[in-house]
C-alpha cells in the first residue's frame, strides 16, 4: 500500500502570535511616501485584520530560510484564506491612480522580483499582468470587488510555477511574503483580514 506524504510549512507567525493591535513580532511595516499607514491587528481568530482610509502601507515577513523551489516535477503551492468587506468601486489595478485593493499577497523572489496575488475590482479572476512599476513586478489577480462580501476565500497558488510563466527562467528561492492594502487613490475604507501564509510541497508517494 501506498500513502501520500503531503509536506507543510507554515511561513508566517500569527498562529502564535498574541492578540492585539499592531503588527506582531518578525513583520515590518513598508510606508509609501506621503500617504498614513494602515492599521494591523492581530485577531483572537490569529488572524491580521487590516483597515485603511486613505492610507497605504505593506507588512513583510521576512523568512528565516529562504524558500526553494521543490526539486520534484510536481509543484507545491502557496496557500492562505482571506476575505474583504469593501468592495472598491472604481479601483483600476492597470492604473497608478487608482490601483487600490483591500488586499495583496505579495511573494518576493531572492533576485527582487515579485508576484502580487490581489484583490481586484473590475479585472477578470486569474487575469495577469506586469505592474505600472516595472515587469519585474507581476499581478494576479485572484478576487473581484463583487466577492468582497465578508466570506473567506481559500486559495492556492504555485508561485514557482508563475514565475516561469512570466519570466521565461527557473524560479529563484522565496525570501519573503508580505500582505498590503491600500485605498490612498479612490480616498475611501477598506477592510480585509487573512490567516498565515502556508507552502505544501509536493505530495510524495511512501510505501508502507
Amino acid at each position: 500500500m501506498t500513502a501520500v506524504l503531503l509536506l507543510a510549512q507554515t511561513l508566517t507567525n500569527l498562529a502564535i502570535a498574541p492578540a492585539g493591535p499592531g503588527l506582531p513580532s518578525g513583520w515590518r511595516l513598508s510606508r509609501t511616501q506621503g500617504v498614513q499607514p494602515p492599521t494591523f491587528e492581530v485577531t483572537r481568530d490569529h488572524t491580521l485584520r487590516m483597515i485603511a482610509i486613505g492610507h497605504a502601507g505593506t507588512a513583510t515577513y521576512r523568512l528565516r530560510n529562504p524558500l526553494r523551489p521543490p526539486s520534484s516535477v510536481r509543484p507545491g503551492a502557496l496557500t492562505w484564506r482571506w476575505r474583504a468587506g469593501t468592495p472598491l468601486r472604481g479601483a483600476d489595478l492597470k492604473r497608478r491612480a487608482t490601483d487600490d485593493s483591500p488586499v495583496r499577497v505579495i511573494v518576493t523572489f531572492q533576485d527582487g522580483r515579485t508576484l502580487t496575488y490581489v484583490w481586484g475590482n473590475r479585472e477578470s479572476r486569474n487575469e495577469s499582468f506586469p505592474s505600472w512599476a516595472g515587469r519585474n513586478r507581476m499581478v494576479v489577480v485572484l478576487q473581484r470587488g463583487e466577492d468582497a462580501d465578508g466570506s473567506w476565500h481559500v486559495e492556492r497558488r504555485d508561485p514557482f510555477g508563475d514565475y516561469r510563466r512570466f519570466w521565461s527562467n527557473a524560479p529563484k528561492p522565496i525570501v519573503s511574503v508580505g500582505v498590503s492594502i491600500d485605498t490612498d487613490g479612490l480616498k475611501v475604507r477598506g477592510a480585509a483580514e487573512i490567516g498565515d501564509i502556508t507552502w505544501r510541497g509536493p505530495e510524495r508517494s511512501s510505501p508502507y
